[in-house]
């Protein structure tokens, strides 16, 4: 076995063991597990050990990790669910949206970056994190209220702005959005997403027939999951990311009357899988590339100030606008702060391109690990108080 091969292994190896014993740890401080996945990457990249530097043989299969990720969350997600949550938590996401993008983009003006990486400032505080927003109304019992349904709601359409907003700023950064041909790629690229997604939908019991009908045991979690792999691969040919794909694929598929067993074995191969994209997104991290001044910490506290506000302030707003009562908007507003999902995504991408410095991509990871470890504590707070008076 030649070096190359033995040190890829090696890599592997360090990243699952130490990314999982730090998703140990957080997880007895009820912290999300994401956090110690990149705080992984940290400590075995160039900003702390520096055991890999150059993680080219992980790459690929970081970017396998979030499609399937992102495949996974289609596939749990009941299309009902958006009906049911509604206009409100369109209305609350949107918000949210323009808000945090408008307020990057300015700020990556004012800082006098270019365009391409005003827009990638912009696009990186647009998300939020499915995840952190469940896990923290579920703790104080709050899922299932009024403000639970429309956050849950607004964090999955947010999602999904998201990965338009990904897909529309990247075909900008790579020069594909000034030629109509661009453009008509774009559109058909979605176009041809949308028609698997009603033919899916539509044939979705001829679907479960064939899969009843294979012999392999494994057979119809192999199928499923190629469809889902096939689908990113058509949402990467045409100029977007493989998101929208591996996305809209698995909520087409979410109905399917598919064994528990086919549901296990794709949260297994995600927790095995994804956290190695979340270590490289932190492997990818080297402030020491960055000349540390005091004119790089306003441009990080900035962005990390205007990430959390954003949220806040667009999608309190936004619920307001949308007949909520004033404390639940708030308390829905701040429940929208989360970051530790699409946003990595988003800043592993523009880093990749070389659209954004260390200096933004640090901002993002700081702005990861405040809001997902603040709101928590406020949201709480602010039930507390809410109940009290």
């Amino acid at each position: 076995m030649a070096a190359e091969e033995v040190e890829a292994l090696i890599h592997v190896l360090l990243v699952l063991i130490v990314a999982k014993a730090l998703e140990e740890g957080l997880a007895r401080v009820r912290q999300p597990a994401v956090l110690g996945d990149i705080l992984a990457g940290i400590l075995l990249g160039p900003t702390v050990l520096g055991l890999i530097v150059l993680p080219e043989h992980i790459h690929s299969l970081a970017w396998l990790g979030i499609v399937i990720l992102i495949f996974l969350a289609g596939f749990e997600t009941n299309p009902s669910e958006f009906r049911r949550y509604g206009l409100p938590a369109a209305i609350v996401g949107i918000g949210g949206v323009i808000s945090c993008f408008t307020m990057g983009f300015a700020l990556g003006t004012l800082l006098g970056y270019p365009l391409h990486t005003s827009l990638f400032i912009g696009a990186i505080l647009t998300p939020t994190s499915v995840g952190v927003t469940v896990a923290t109304l579920e703790a104080l019992g709050k899922l299932r209220s009024e403000e639970g349904y429309i956050v849950l709601g607004a964090a999955v359409f947010d999602d999904v702005y998201g990965v338009v907003v990904l897909s529309i700023v990247y075909a900008i950064a790579v020069g594909k959005v000034y030629s109509f041909s661009s453009y008509s790629s774009i559109i058909l690229g979605l176009s041809i997403l949308l028609l698997l997604f009603l033919a899916i939908s539509h044939y979705l019991g001829y679907i479960e027939r064939f899969l009843m009908a294979l012999r392999i045991p494994e057979a119809p979690f192999l199928v499923l999951f190629l469809i889902g792999l096939g689908a990113s691969v058509i949402s990467a040919y045409f100029g977007l990311t493989p998101i929208p794909g591996a996305f809209l694929i698995g909520l087409a598929l979410s109905r399917i009357h598919s064994p528990e067993s086919i549901r296990r074995d794709f949260q297994i191969l995600e927790r095995v899988i994804t956290p190695i994209f979340f270590a490289y997104a932190g492997i990818l991290l080297n402030p020491w590339e960055v000349n540390i001044t005091l004119d790089v910490l306003p441009v990080a506290l900035s962005l990390v100030a205007i990430g959390l506000i954003g949220k806040m302030v667009g999608c309190g707003l936004a619920a307001k606008l949308a007949g909520i009562g004033g404390r639940k908007s708030l308390i829905i507003g701040t429940a929208m702060m989360p970051r530790a999902g699409v946003d990595i995504v988003i800043a592993v991408t523009g880093l990749s391109l070389g659209v954004i410095d260390q200096v933004i991509y640090l901002a993002a990871l700081i702005l990861i690990y405040i809001s997902s470890i603040l709101t928590p504590p406020v949201v709480k707070l602010l039930y507390t108080s809410s109940e009290a008076t």
